[in-house]
This record gives structure tokens, C-alpha cells and sequence, in this order.
């Protein structure tokens, strides 16, 4: 009796964590979807108050409305992303492609982005380099990577990207000269909603979630990824990956 019942404590424990991580999940996100939400009301609620008012007059409740909009659209479609990635609905679709062309066209915006804010971006990939990957997904990545270091760099700054090779793997380098992360939070920052500066983060628009599904990504390519630090100063994201 006693061992049928300490069997069947046992095999429902990765049930209960899995119920616990999504009713998790889901306070998380009611939670994030919240403050958004109650911003867009306040401004339009302000706005019936003022109805023989110009545009002009309220161009900057109507443009916190707006930005509040697309965060909030930002963090459904991240929202959407955990979600499906969780159920594991969403297959990789793999191809082998070569990565000058790759890295150039996804690159060049974020460049001309960084040159109007003042800073450097560069990149290096070894030219006749070939590698299989989901090209959507690993775009994605370099996306949120490239995105979080345009956040948290200053005018003068730099942001690099390198790809080299080890064996069958390939790896990527996304690194910035911005401030550095603490030690204590290196290893929570791929975390769900996981923010070093709540208010900083929230300042500059971002979910919480952009990391986790970074990890997200590389995980379903059978990869790794973590973040150090550069000297003299800022950080990078190393990527490990294999070749699908």
C-alpha cells in the first residue's frame, strides 16, 4: 500500500510542475497584459472629457495610447510564441543555405538603425560558409539578440556579430559595449518575464519574454547559449549550434 502510493506520488510529479508552470504562465501574463491595458483606458477615458478638444492638444495622450498599442501587440505575439512552443506546435523546417547572403540582409537594417542612434554595428562571417537551420527562427533570433542590445546601448557604443565554425557545429557571437549584467541575473535572464530593471525595461518597451524564446529557439536546434561578459566593458550572447 504504502509503495503504491509513493509510486504514484512519484509519477505525478512532472503533472503537478507542469500544471504549476502554466498556472504560473498564465498569472505571469495576466499580469504583464494588465499594465498596458489600463494605460490605453486612462488616456481614452481622458479623452471623453475633452471632446471639443484639437488633436493637436492631445497629440501626447494619443501617442501613449499608440506606443502602449504596440507593446501590447509585441507581448501577444510573444505570448503566442511561449505558447506554441510549449505545446509544440511549432516544427522546424530546416535548409542548408549560405550564411554571407543570410547575415547581410538581416543585418543591413538593424546597421542603418544603430548609425541613426550613433552607434556601430558590425559584422563578420566567413565567406563561403555554409550552415542548416530554420531560417525564420534563426532570424528571429538575431532579432530579439539585436534588439535587446540597440535597448541597452548609448549613443557611441558598439554591436558586433561574428560567426566562426568548431567541428559540426557553427557559432554565433551578438555582443555590445553597453553596461554589463550582473552576475546574479546572467543565469535568470532566459527566464519567462525575467527582467534585471523592471522600470528600465518597461522604458524601453520590452515583454520579459524576448530571451525565453531566444533559449527557445536555440534549445529546438539542439543548441546552447549563454552571456559573458566583455572586457573592458559590455556583454555577449554565445550561440552554439548544430547543423540540422
Amino acid at each position: 500500500m504504502g509503495l503504491a502510493y509513493w509510486l504514484s506520488r512519484r509519477a505525478m510529479r512532472p503533472i503537478i510542475r507542469s500544471w504549476q508552470r502554466q498556472q504560473d504562465f498564465v498569472a505571469d501574463a495576466a499580469h504583464e497584459l494588465r499594465a498596458p491595458l489600463a494605460v490605453i483606458q486612462s488616456q481614452q477615458e481622458q479623452l471623453l472629457t475633452k471632446p471639443q478638444a484639437k488633436i493637436i492638444d492631445q497629440s501626447e495622450a494619443i501617442a501613449t495610447s499608440l506606443n502602449e498599442t504596440t507593446r501590447l501587440k509585441t507581448l501577444t505575439n510573444d505570448l503566442l510564441t511561449i505558447a506554441k512552443a510549449d505545446s509544440n506546435a511549432t516544427a522546424l523546417n530546416p535548409v542548408t543555405i549560405d550564411l554571407v547572403p543570410f547575415f547581410e540582409q538581416t543585418l543591413a537594417p538593424y546597421a542603418d538603425i544603430a548609425n541613426s542612434q550613433d552607434k556601430a554595428l558590425t559584422w563578420h562571417v566567413p565567406a563561403d560558409s555554409r550552415a542548416s537551420f530554420d531560417l525564420d527562427r534563426i532570424r528571429q533570433l538575431l532579432i530579439i539578440l539585436l534588439d535587446n542590445a540597440l535597448k541597452y546601448t548609448a549613443p557611441g557604443d558598439s554591436i558586433w556579430v561574428n560567426v566562426e565554425f568548431d567541428k559540426r557545429d557553427w557559432l554565433l557571437h551578438v555582443g555590445n559595449s553597453g553596461a554589463p549584467i550582473a552576475d546574479a541575473d546572467k543565469a535568470k535572464i532566459f527566464k519567462r518575464f525575467y527582467r534585471t530593471d523592471a522600470s528600465r525595461n518597461r522604458q524601453t518597451g520590452g515583454s520579459g519574454l524576448g530571451l525565453a524564446i531566444a533559449q527557445w529557439i536555440v534549445d529546438s536546434h539542439h543548441g546552447h547559449i549563454r552571456v559573458v561578459d566583455v572586457e573592458p566593458r559590455g556583454v555577449q550572447f554565445d550561440v552554439r549550434l548544430k547543423n540540422l
